[in-house]
């Protein structure tokens, strides 16, 4: 008996609600809506959505992933759960975020109005979330519509080298597994508008899952945080810090994804034969 009521009492004390706020969910109101997966506290903090990824601005569905989250937030007491890692680079917490019983990351997904993005080692909700993108894709809603090119990788960022944000992979790209299924790289190849060219090894990707172009050595692989992470060390000069254009072409040679940084989407076709001018 008196090792039943031993063993009852250490699974209580390590459970979440006995662990104080390192690990117990979190409950307070949103201020303020940036966007479809990032939003301001009444305390001045940054949440960040956990598993998901909403238009950019200028994106298709940027403002109405933005007014969306604001009608399912804004205002309002939220409760915020937490995974494995609670902040990311920028601050942000990380957390999926509830209103009453609703997952507003999984109620995005469902609207088509953000996608699976998963980073390591964060993976509680995962199988959720992807069920949910399988369904808005097959009801053709939101990204998933006629009204868009369907992908399958999307670039989500390019990260380039900022002294004071310093990151140990910069300058780098990341890279998104759109499809419901793991998408092999060999074949890929990433470039700029000067024309550098990078050509993926044959690693593979899980769906939702990223994969980051790094600029620094070392072997190709899974990172001690889940994470693929590639190596192209001639970024460390190539990206142009004030804007450029990554261009992601599959093993027949066509586009299947661009991002433009600093600010806006281009929509040419193929990459231009060189840099254009100042």
């Amino acid at each position: 008996m008196g090792k039943s009521i031993g063993l009852l009492l250490l699974v209580l004390l390590t459970h979440p609600l006995f662990l104080g706020s390192a690990t117990a969910d979190e409950i307070i109101r949103a201020k303020q809506v940036y966007d479809g997966d990032t939003v301001l506290l009444e305390d001045g903090r940054k949440v960040r959505y956990l598993g998901i990824n909403a238009p950019e601005y200028q994106e298709p569905f940027y403002l109405k992933a933005k007014r969306v989250n604001e009608s399912l937030v804004l205002g309002k007491e939220i409760r915020l759960e937490f995974d494995r890692e609670r902040t990311d680079g920028y601050d942000r917490i990380l957390a999926y975020v509830y209103v009453g019983d609703q997952m507003v990351n999984a109620r995005l997904v469902g609207e088509g109005l953000a996608h699976a993005f998963f980073i390591g080692p964060n993976q509680k909700h995962n199988t959720l979330l992807l069920q949910t993108q399988v369904s808005a894709k097959r009801r053709k809603v939101g990204i998933w519509s006629a009204r868009t090119r369907p992908k399958t990788l999307k670039i989500t960022s390019v990260h380039v080298a900022d002294p004071d944000r310093p990151d140990p992979y910069a300058p780098y790209v990341r890279i998104t597994n759109l499809q419901d299924g793991p998408v092999r790289l060999v074949g890929y190849v990433l470039s700029n508008e000067s024309g550098q060219r990078y050509h993926f090894p044959d690693v593979a990707i899980d769906p939702g899952y990223t994969v980051i172009v790094a600029s620094t050595e070392g072997n190709d692989g899974v990172n001690a945080k889940g994470q693929m992470v590639v190596h192209w060390l001639a970024q460390g000069s190539l990206w142009d810090t004030r804007e450029d254009t990554a261009f992601l072409t599959d093993p027949f040679g066509e586009t299947v994804d661009q991002f433009h940084y600093k600010g806006r989407r281009i929509r040419s076709s193929r990459p231009p034969s060189r840099r254009k001018a100042p």
